[in-house]
């Protein structure tokens, strides 16, 4: 993870028709620094003794709307501009607490009370049919006319995964869509069905699910992100809800972000060097905490958790934090910007594979909404390179959607490849931007993934 300074990589004619408030032009994303006079640190000092809600003043709501027209030198067609919009009706997430300040954190071990508790719990008594293989404790569980995988991977090394899951085996049904399933999987697809009818007691809370989590895994947990779908096979419609975690330390959550949303290096991809010899692609960044939970008719659909933490103090200090209309104003500059940069700078990729970014710099339309704003920690390495150790740093991440518009261009070999249409992001846990909270400084941890889907009428 590395901190981006953005620059001007484009020629940009903005034409502003609604910026929440105040009538600017974005000139650059360049954060100044600031004026370290002797009354500037004695202003800083008087701010850093107010609780935090008092420090960065933010709203209930984060509200704007942004509408521009948007050219670049690179574009192919420098006649027509881009039109960009960013929206925001968004709440505001602010830890009610005196003060943040910096901690450490390390990786540990999934201890041996929660894998039992997870087995009892999940198992009900049942015994398990064990599997052999060297790399986890593996096995099956038949509960209630349903059959789960218990799996735990114990990392051998502090930087390997470290990783629990109880999940029901095979495939989730509503996972296949309107896949065409042989009869025989179709059969136990509505047996399942059957099965969660009969095992199950209805929709599952926001409270029951904290309450359940609260008993079977260490630390203090907030609900980051929960859903709910309905799910149909016959006449006969189930509810799904799904809850996805995040850590709490001293009160102040550890944003979550979707994994397969984080940074990938350059070589994150199989490479190959001038001699021939290839390499397998390594990531780069700090393994983030994993804590989900899936319902279905309030039965157990899954159960996941991945590298646990242990926090401790690194120190005692009071962190100064910028109000939020600073940091909005940062973002706003930041990321009509980031639209028209170059690749490595853009919005996450369609695909993990992809060296193609979103929204393309050729794109017709870009639209931004964005749905949460959230002051919390993130995990940065202690040192170059480290995935074993880190430091909590206050953040504000906003999250949110994005769709654009592309050129409608072949993307594949010849007449068979698919026609890039509309390309959405539309997944939780994936912040567009973080900022640190203590300086402004821009901090680019979304680079590539999977989180997009392309939806374009030749895209199946």
């Amino acid at each position: 993870m590395k901190k981006i300074k953005m620059f001007m990589g484009a020629v940009l004619c903005m034409n502003l028709l609604t910026l929440s408030g105040c009538d600017r032009i974005v000139q650059s994303a360049v954060v100044e620094e600031k004026d370290q006079t002797e009354q500037k640190k004695e202003e800083k000092k008087e701010t850093v003794q107010k609780i935090v809600a008092e420090q960065v003043q933010a709203p209930e709501t984060y509200q704007t709307t942004i509408q521009a027209d948007l050219r670049s030198a690179d574009r192919e067609d420098k006649e027509t501009p881009m039109t960009f919009t960013l929206t925001a009706d968004a709440p505001v997430k602010v830890p009610d607490v005196d003060a943040i300040c910096l901690k450490k954190v390390k990786r540990v071990a999934i201890p041996e009370e929660e894998q039992n508790k997870i087995k009892d719990t999940f198992g009900k008594g049942q015994p398990m049919q064990e599997e052999k293989n060297e790399n986890e404790q593996a096995g099956t569980y038949t509960v209630d006319g349903l059959t789960y995988r218990y799996s735990y991977t114990q990392s051998e090394q502090v930087s390997d995964v470290e990783e629990l899951g109880f999940r029901i085996a095979k495939f989730i049904f509503d996972d296949c869509g309107d896949m065409t399933l042989e009869s025989s999987e179709k059969k136990e697809r509505e047996e399942r069905f059957q099965n969660y009818i009969k095992a199950g007691s209805g929709k599952v809370s926001e409270k029951e699910a904290k309450e359940k989590v609260s008993g079977l895994v260490s630390g203090d947990w907030e609900i980051f992100e929960s859903s709910s779908k309905a799910l149909t096979e016959g006449n006969t419609t189930l509810e799904k809800d799904d809850f996805i975690f995040e850590r709490m330390i001293d009160g102040v959550p550890v944003n979550y972000v979707r994994e397969t949303s984080l940074p990938v290096n350059e070589q994150a991809l199989e490479w190959e060097n001038e001699d021939g010899t290839l390499h397998e692609g390594q990531s780069e960044g700090w393994e983030n905490e994993v804590l989900t939970m899936d319902f279905c008719s309030g039965t157990l659909q899954s159960f996941l958790h991945r590298n646990p933490i242990e926090a401790s103090n690194a120190s005692d200090e009071r962190l100064f934090l910028l109000p939020f209309d600073e940091v909005k104003d940062i973002f706003e500059k930041t990321i009509t910007l980031q639209v028209m940069t170059e690749d490595r700078n853009r919005l996450i990729s369609v695909d993990g594979g992809s060296h193609y970014r979103y929204p393309s710099i050729d794109a017709q339309s870009a639209e931004i909404i964005i749905t949460k704003v959230q002051l919390g920690y993130m995990c940065m390495p202690d040192s170059e390179g480290s995935d074993t150790e880190a430091v909590l740093i206050p953040v504000w991440d906003f999250y949110g959607t994005w769709t654009s518009k592309e050129p409608e261009y072949e993307y594949g070999n010849g007449e068979d490849g698919p026609v890039i249409g509309d390309v959405t992001m539309d997944d939780a846990g994936v912040p567009l931007l973080t900022i640190d909270a203590r300086d402004g400084s821009v901090i680019q941890r979304i680079q590539a993934g999977w989180a997009a889907s392309m939806g374009s009428k030749d895209i199946k």
